[in-house]
């Protein structure tokens, strides 16, 4: 078992925490503030998400081993909680509660992306 050992982190507004493709290890959780996540799309940034206060960001690098699908940019001064990987999964293979929040945001996460690519269809 991982002693869990919670680092923190502060960002000042407008200040980028990752960016798209990046290869970074860690699950963050906002213990206080907004993150804005943005993709990058033929020149533009598209703010695909704001995330607040008891939300987590992270988690989807983390369990698909892959890069940062967006870029996560503080949207006024905020506190983060740091979890690496192996605490991370520690975390989740221990914890059903943490398990199932995760569950529950990912999918609130696949439904509001869905609502959204289907916005452009509504028009045509």
């Amino acid at each position: 078992m991982i002693e869990l050992m919670i680092k923190r982190e502060e960002l000042a507004k407008g200040q980028v925490l990752f960016s798209e493709g990046d290869q970074c290890r860690n699950m963050y959780v906002i213990s206080k503030g907004e993150i804005s996540l943005t993709k990058e799309k033929n020149g533009l940034s598209i703010e695909v998400a704001v995330l607040n206060e008891g939300e987590f960001l992270g988690e989807m690098a983390l369990l698909t081993d892959s890069a940062r699908t967006c870029t996560a940019t503080a949207k006024t001064e905020t506190s983060l909680l740091i979890y690496d990987e192996d605490e991370f999964r520690e975390l989740i293979r221990t914890n059903n509660g943490v398990a199932l929040r995760i569950i529950e945001g990912l999918a609130q996460r696949l439904e509001n992306t869905t609502e959204k690519l289907l916005v452009p269809l509504e028009i045509i």
